[in-house]
């Protein structure tokens, strides 16, 4: 009878533990719940000053008034919450969610000069900004008065690191802090194992990079989102090596005083290599040696350029793979 009864003190008391376990779970979902939720919410955003937003309530109507943004706020919430995006985030070769983009009620006109009147029109509870465009730093200036919530991207999208401090700032102004902390969770896995892989190699190539945004061939400087990338995956930068300071026009005679080992083409504009042909063509570039090698990669710009995607961990390893194919099969 007692080691009946002891028997059963032990299932009571294990039976309380596990009740206590489980209330405890539910309380902590419960405050997590409400912690995610709950409005108004406080936004310290980054900058010089850093700066405090207040947002009233959830944002359900939010004006992305550039395509990095876009990206992160889809990645993030998905596009039901947008009102409007700029038409250049329905380009599939810019944006990994080029079909979601195009649901989104309001397409902004091309170019980083949004029409302030325009997006007061559209009523947005939320308006999303990158401040390194000049015409959004003007647009901003004219909308702060109209009293709308604003967050101004000031730190830019030129690293993983920025990226991922970026998706965290909106993931906790659009109630979306789980997504972020995954969406950045995947980012370190991947580039954690590159790097792992990456540091093994003793050869470090040339890179080159050039892109289409303007529809000819531009030579990337080395504050790129895309040359980071290239840094991780093991390759050196032409760009550091020939002290290029900004982004720009490329003539020919620069990529060939420039000799790099490989170049990597960047297809912001959907228009494919066909659009860099006016510059390898030139029989003085195609006699280089990453031409006549056939060093020469394309990528689309929703995996390696100034895009707040995790798509971005895809560009990395496929440029690891490009550079060091005998260390990433």
């Amino acid at each position: 009878m007692k080691r009946f009864l002891a028997g059963l003190s032990a299932v009571a008391l294990g039976l309380s533990l596990l009740a206590g376990c489980a209330s405890d779970t539910a309380d902590r979902a419960s405050a997590g719940t409400a912690e995610q939720t709950s409005y108004p919410r406080t936004v310290e955003v980054p900058g010089d000053p850093p700066r405090q937003v207040t947002l009233p309530t959830r944002p359900m109507r939010i004006a992305a008034l550039s395509a990095d943004v876009a990206e992160a706020a889809v990645e993030l919430v998905g596009a039901e919450r947008l009102t409007a995006v700029p038409v250049s985030a329905t380009n599939p070769s810019l944006s990994s969610h080029a079909e979601q983009m195009a649901t989104v009620p309001t397409k902004l006109p091309p170019g980083n000069d949004p029409d302030p009147e325009q997006i007061i029109a559209l009523n947005p509870d939320l308006i999303l900004i990158t401040a390194r465009h000049g015409g959004e730093r003007d647009a901003q200036a004219v909308l702060a008065p109209a009293g709308i919530p604003m967050i101004a991207i000031t730190t830019g999208w030129g690293t993983l690191e920025e990226v991922k401090q970026n998706l965290t700032l909106l993931g906790r102004a659009l109630d979306a802090e789980a997504k972020a902390r995954e969406l950045t969770a995947e980012l370190d896995r991947r580039a954690d194992a590159v790097a792992e892989q990456a540091g093994g190699t003793t050869d470090r190539p040339s890179v080159a990079i050039l892109s289409n945004q303007a529809g000819r061939p531009f030579i990337n400087a080395a504050d790129v989102l895309t040359s980071d990338l290239v840094r991780r995956a093991g390759g050196a930068l032409v760009a550091d090596r020939i002290g290029l300071r900004s982004t720009g026009p490329v003539s020919a005679e620069q990529l060939i005083a420039a000799e790099p080992d490989a170049i990597l083409l960047i297809d912001v504009t959907g228009k494919g290599r066909d659009s860099f042909r006016s510059l390898l063509d030139n029989p003085a570039v195609a006699d280089l040696a990453a031409v006549r090698e056939g060093r020469v990669k394309l990528l689309p710009a929703r995996t390696s350029y100034g895009i707040g995607g995790v798509r971005l961990a895809d560009g990395l390893e496929e440029i690891a793979r490009w550079l060091h194919p005998e260390t990433f099969p």
